[in-house]
């Protein structure tokens, strides 16, 4: 199961060699990335990615590594700040095992232990 989710990252600069198609090809051996989209002339690169193998945070930290200059303006670091937040939560909601109430052999099982 994949739970697709997609975000705009923006750069002031890009890496020296290479170019727009060369650097789609290599965020894309990011693990859980599936698609990415580079405007140069924005400056912005659109990328989705499945959250169970993935965060913006790992693919921003690649983008670094491979030389990007991210944007630093208050506007954007608030928002990569809160979407690494919000990430870390959906990350972790989805890894914590679903409690049923409607699960009666378990409510039967804890009232006896209990007894």
């Amino acid at each position: 199961m994949s739970e697709l989710t997609h975000h705009n990252i923006k750069f002031k600069e890009g890496p020296k060699s290479g170019g727009p198609s060369q650097w789609e090809k290599e965020i894309k051996k990011v693990k859980g990335v599936s698609n990415v989209k580079i405007n140069a002339q924005e400056k912005e690169v659109t990328v989705e990615y499945d959250i169970h193998n993935c965060c913006e945070e790992a693919i921003e930290h690649w983008m670094v590594k491979s030389g990007f200059i991210l944007d630093d303006s208050l506007l954007q670091r608030l928002k990569r700040g809160w979407i690494h937040y919000t990430e870390e939560n959906e990350q972790d909601a989805l890894a914590s095992k679903p409690q049923s109430c409607h699960d009666v052999e378990e409510i039967e099982k804890k009232r006896d232990e209990t007894k």
